[in-house]
């Protein structure tokens, strides 16, 4: 089920926070044995330098440094791992979370997104998420623990030494946010910068063919190189920002620890301090700007996250379409007819393209809709294929027993005007369809598609690879080809976009019979304007000024 609770940045926190608090936790461990750790080096150093023992009689407390040292290890790993565990596990299911949000939106409710920038926040965005959990929060945290735990025994040690690291502690956040309140807004330029690399290079990809017969291609590279150039200048003033960080965090620690040194210096040439009790808090004071130092180096993770999660919340924001139960129906009956009753539709703009439109389609009638560019045609059929709801109306399916079964678009074919193959076989792209799809359904499916013959003719037959998106065959065998693997799923409905517009008269022509063979026992709607298609009509309906309209035999073709 997906979740549908808070998705900012403090309510992702609270998801996975078993998994930071148990990493908080192991990581306290190691603290304080990090603590014990340099106290027993303390001793030992004491013992050996100052106390006249030999090297021998240290060999317990040797053994219980090596038993600490090894026990902070192994914590420290086991903290890091589970952040990392939690973190994956996080963006794995936030990552599905989007897509599936974005199934339910559907590809009309995105059709104003740029197609680069869902890209990257599906891929980079979420990534970007990763460290931030793995390392910035549980940081965050011992920025907290470690600190008040050094704090706490330099106070048993020597108050001088703890008010020093009090008051010199503070300073170095302070600085660093000041410092890091402009790094985040250079952090959000890159990264729009990157949506828009990223837009652009897909956008010079997919216009490829039309730069170069418009001789422009060397003008989009050059763009591309200076976009490019940009985002490089602006990585670098962050690295910059994180270099000033880095710098300001060990001006502050190097004073803090010179001040503790100093004191304790001119204390021990008087006489008032032991060197144990000394050595054991310049051990200490390190460590207590050390979870500074890592929350320092983990700081961009922060400024990355949250640049990300602003493309991230703007996709969780469209708004789904109406969803469809996953339950299917009881009833086995074929398909009778589809019927649009006084249905107006648009698209938020406040002028419906279709305005109180009626027809119906019904069983063993191949029904060709035309109309103008921008008539509506394509709204029609995002209206049957569920894609886009109606503002007024209904469409309704009944069946054999008259019934009118609530979830028939499970039962449609749906075959676009640019049909998608993978780089794969043929059997490879049929079986998208019906992974257990046997090589005679196979047959049998690509004979009725008009695909079997030149399917055989190829080197390999069914296994021949065919290429990104059928690179090595035609446009008429990619239809047919794609008929084939709508035609495996055995629809009632069968609804084609324009399935002959690209092709020569003669595959256009072959193309046209095997989608009237294949509208025998089915529901057939095809959007077309080409006479072959047409003349395979046994209803032809015309789309104009909003309004669905037979027209006469004979006039197929003035349509």
């Amino acid at each position: 089920m997906e979740y549908s609770g808070d998705r900012s940045l403090a309510g992702l926190t609270r998801r996975m926070g078993l998994w930071l608090g148990v990493a908080v936790l192991l990581g306290g461990g190691a603290a304080v044995l990090l603590v014990l750790q340099l106290a027993v080096l303390a001793r030992i150093v004491a013992d050996l330098a100052f106390r006249g023992h030999a090297f021998g009689d240290e060999w317990h407390a040797v053994g219980l440094l090596l038993a600490l040292l090894a026990g902070r290890a192994v914590l420290q790993w086991a903290a890091d791992m589970v952040a990392t565990e939690g973190s994956l596990r996080l963006t794995s299911a936030l990552r599905a979370e989007l897509l599936r949000h974005l199934f339910a939106v559907g590809p009309v409710g995105i059709a104003g997104q740029a197609t680069g920038q869902m890209v990257t926040a599906l891929g980079d965005g979420i990534a970007a998420l990763e460290p931030y959990f793995a390392q910035y929060v549980p940081r965050a945290a011992m920025m907290v623990v470690v600190p008040l735990l050094v704090l706490a025994m330099v106070l048993h040690l020597d108050g001088w030494s703890f008010l020093i690291l009090a008051c010199t502690g503070p300073l170095v956040p302070v600085f660093m946010a000041l410092v890091g309140y402009r790094a985040q807004a250079i952090m959000d330029r890159q990264w729009t910068q990157l949506l828009l690399l990223g837009s652009a290079f897909l956008d010079i990809l997919q216009g490829m063919t039309t730069l170069r017969l418009f001789g422009r291609a060397r003008d989009a590279v050059t763009a591309m190189a200076g976009m490019a150039d940009e985002y490089r200048r602006t990585t670098m003033s962050v690295m910059k920002v994180a270099f000033l960080t880095s710098a300001v965090l060990e001006f502050f620690s190097s004073l803090s620890i010179a001040l503790v040194a100093v004191v304790f210096g001119s204390r021990l040439l008087e006489g008032k301090a032991d060197f144990q009790s000394a050595f054991l808090v310049l051990l200490l004071a390190p460590e207590y700007f050390m979870p500074l130092r890592a929350f320092s180096a983990s700081y961009h993770a922060r400024q990355n996250a949250r640049a990300a999660m602003t493309g991230i919340s703007r996709l969780f924001a469209l708004p789904a379409a109406s969803a469809r139960p996953d339950t299917h129906d009881a009833s086995t009956a074929s398909l009778v007819s589809v019927t649009c009753e006084n249905v107006t539709a648009g698209y938020g703009n406040g002028i419906p393209v279709l305005s109180d439109a009626s027809c119906t389609f019904t069983r063993d009638v191949l029904t060709v809709v035309t109309g103008a560019s921008g008539a509506g045609k394509t709204t029609l059929i995002r209206l049957l294929l569920g894609l886009l709801a109606p503002a007024h109306g209904r469409i309704i399916a009944t069946d054999e027993q008259d019934v009118m079964p609530a979830h028939w678009r499970d039962r449609i074919g749906w075959l676009p005007q640019q049909p998608r193959l993978i780089h794969g076989t043929v059997a490879e792209n049929l079986r998208l369809a019906a992974p257990t799809a046997d090589m005679d359904t196979l047959r049998r499916v690509t004979a009725q598609a008009d695909a079997l013959s030149f399917i055989e003719a190829l080197p390999q037959g069914f296994d021949t690879p065919i290429g990104e998106r059928g690179a090595r065959l035609s446009g008429g065998q990619v239809q047919r080809l794609a008929l084939a693997r709508v035609l495996l799923r055995n629809p009632q409905v069968l609804v084609l976009d324009e399935p002959t517009a690209n092709l020569d008269p003669q595959g256009a022509r072959r193309v046209a019979a095997a989608i009237a063979r294949a509208a025998a026992g089915r529901i057939a709607i095809v959007i077309a304007h080409r006479p072959a298609m047409i003349a395979q009509a046994g209803q032809v309906l015309r789309i104009r000024d909003g309004q669905v309209r037979a027209v006469p035999h004979g006039l197929e073709c003035a349509a």
